[in-house]
């Protein structure tokens, strides 16, 4: 298991990950729950990329991931994660691989 797949693991462990695309752009203006960190999974519709890549705050990172995130989050048809919690951010950007391409 690659570090940023455990570093997910531990956001979900301490409830610091919000589910799905319509979740994240709604949770965007709510500044107790802003998604810092959000990673998209390849085959997300393109509608909701492009919304999501629209409404981007300026301190919001995005991901693309070539793995599947229903198999990381152990989630049925989760195609979009995002995550509320710096501390678990910076270990992720900073081991970036083959499977995730940061989007700007």
């Amino acid at each position: 298991m690659a570090k940023i797949e455990t570093m997910i693991g531990f956001a979900i462990k301490a409830n610091k990950i919000i589910y799905g695309a319509e979740r994240i752009y709604t949770s965007s203006f709510n500044k107790n729950k802003n998604a810092k960190l959000i990673i998209i999974c390849s085959t997300l519709a393109d509608n909701s990329k492009k919304k999501l890549l629209e409404k981007k705050l300026s301190n919001q990172k995005i991901l693309l991931s070539k793995n599947l995130l229903d198999d990381i989050v152990h989630k049925t048809n989760c195609k979009a994660i995002a995550i509320t919690d710096t501390n678990f951010i910076r270990p992720i950007l900073e081991n970036l691989n083959e499977y995730y391409t940061l989007l700007d």
